[in-house]
């Protein structure tokens, strides 16, 4: 996984099945239509940021996708087991960097299910 701190930023990783899963160039937006509407444009731009990087790789999008952007006082993600319930446990990913703490809940929240403790578990707890 890379995070290209630039602006525009980047975000690149690989998937299991050999894919590249590429996104980043944020921008604020306050009409969801018109952010829909950029989804071509944009996904064009992070290829041409990502080509840049990686000039033998083919980044054509076969998907694309958009959504909002949320942060927390913090900035920091929220991950684990709610207070106050058994099995319930969040993945909240604030701060812009839901895709790269999606990984750290993926671990955290699968090693809490399975009676492990995770060295991070603190950091983001609840």
């Amino acid at each position: 996984m890379i995070w290209q701190a630039a602006d525009p930023y980047l975000y690149v990783r690989t998937t299991l099945d050999g894919r590249v899963i590429a996104g980043g160039a944020d921008e604020a937006f306050s009409d969801e239509d018109k952010r829909d509407g950029l989804i071509a444009k944009k996904s064009a731009k992070i290829a041409k940021l990502a080509g840049r990087i990686f000039p033998r790789l083919d980044f054509t999008p076969h998907y694309a996708w958009t959504g909002n952007f949320g942060d927390s006082d913090t900035g920091m993600p929220t991950i684990g087991l709610l207070p106050g319930y058994k099995r319930v446990y969040a993945a909240l990913g604030f701060g812009g960097n839901g895709f790269t703490s999606s990984m750290l809940a993926a671990q955290i929240i699968s090693r809490t299910i399975n009676g492990i403790t995770d060295p991070d578990a603190e950091v983001f707890a609840p």
